[in-house]
């Protein structure tokens, strides 16, 4: 190798060149993602169901939607008194974008969220809702959108191994812990509902 060359080696970007050096590993590791994914859809797709006696003891209904296909798998927790107008307008999620798990950027991680349906809320609806959602954002570290008036990703800590039998407990005690901050404020803005706010599992 000239001078040249290899001064123009050693002024080059260096995570540039270790993927040139390492490429066919690199790209094999890479590959195995989808794999994962698709582990990991599965078992959020468990997570689902394990909410199934979890709203029990809140009193609350449970729905799921897309587990089978869609783009967009989710489970749902409302309570029957959360009408606005006489139309279901709130719930509480756990919500996953399937194509982007484990991608690096937007929806690497599934989220829980209070979700608005497009179709069932005015706009003054919405931000009386996000408005009461304001000190859980702050208290939980959430974010909001038009959507969503509390969303957050569950993540794990940048290195961490990806276990999905613990990631799943992780998952579930975000969920129990946004439901037990959240119901009471919605409880508040849902007047003439019957169920308790509280009970359900204490998130430790």
């Amino acid at each position: 190798m000239s001078e040249s060359v290899t001064a123009a080696r050693d002024e080059a970007d260096a995570k540039a060149w270790f993927y040139l050096d390492h490429r066919h590993d690199i790209e094999t590791w890479v590959s195995l993602r989808a794999a994962a994914r698709q582990l990991l859809d599965n078992y959020l797709i468990g997570v689902t169901a394990l909410l199934e006696d979890f709203a029990e003891d809140v009193n609350a209904a449970v729905e799921t939607h897309d587990l089978e296909s869609g783009s967009w798998p989710r489970g749902e927790l409302r309570r029957s008194s959360w009408l606005h107008k006489g139309i279901p307008d709130v719930s509480i999620v756990i919500e996953w974008e399937r194509a982007r798990l484990l991608t690096p950027g937007s929806n690497e991680w599934p989220y829980i969220a209070v979700r608005l349906p497009l179709d069932a809320a005015d706009d003054v609806r919405r931000r009386q809702i996000s408005d009461a959602m304001k000190p859980l954002r702050s208290q939980l570290k959430g974010s909001s959108s038009p959507r969503f008036p509390f969303w957050r990703y569950v993540e794990l800590p940048h290195g961490d191994r990806v276990d999905p039998d613990a990631y799943v407990e992780v998952v579930l005690a975000n969920f129990r812990q946004l439901w037990e901050t959240a119901a009471p404020i919605l409880d508040a803005l849902h007047p003439g509902g019957t169920e308790p706010a509280g009970g359900g599992p204490q998130v430790p």
